[in-house]
């Protein structure tokens, strides 16, 4: 894996890979659903066994049952982190942070083309569309000379901004 610049020059886009209670352990900005990620089912199921065997490493305090699982989830980890870069292609580079204590940040970027061009889709997709909504999002803040603050609420994809009184509002008794 490498951290070569594609031939447009644009940065590669990091997908975030970690265990979090979210039914995905890839990230963008939020949990990739699997059925929308265009990766093998194959691969899916290994990212989900990964995902459920992080789960059973874990005691009632949520702290590694042993060493050896601790070392085995981040060894898992850096081989699925390779497995998913090289499905989605070069211009991304998948991060990989074990909850091991000591265990590096991990950063795989695929060297060859795309091994899954429906993966390589889907992400470019997804990412496109969390791009589109920074825009959108931020639209307000930027065509407000003022400055100001809203607030977004991400279920419904609705942004509020507050209702202004104008300058000349009627005084009340």
């Amino acid at each position: 894996m490498t951290e070569a610049h594609m031939p447009d020059e644009r940065p590669p886009r990091t997908i975030r890979m970690f265990p979090d209670y979210a039914c995905s352990v890839l990230w963008i900005r939020d949990p990739i659903n699997y059925l929308k990620s265009g990766l093998s089912t194959g691969l899916v199921a290994e990212l989900q066994a990964w995902e459920q065997s992080y789960y059973d490493s874990l005691n009632d305090e949520i702290d590694w049952v042993s060493d050896a699982a601790a070392r085995a989830f981040t060894e898992e980890g850096v081989r699925l982190a390779r497995l998913v870069s090289a499905e989605v292609g070069p211009q991304f580079v998948v991060r990989f942070s074990s909850y091991e204590t000591g265990a590096e940040t991990v950063y795989s970027r695929a060297e060859q083309a795309t091994e899954n061009s429906n993966a390589e889709s889907a992400f470019t997709s997804l990412f496109d569309e969390v791009d589109e909504d920074d825009r959108r999002i931020a639209e307000p803040v930027r065509s407000s000379p003022d400055g100001g603050w809203l607030a977004y609420a991400p279920l419904s994809d609705t942004v509020f901004t507050p209702n202004r009184q104008t300058e000349n509002a009627p005084e009340e008794d």
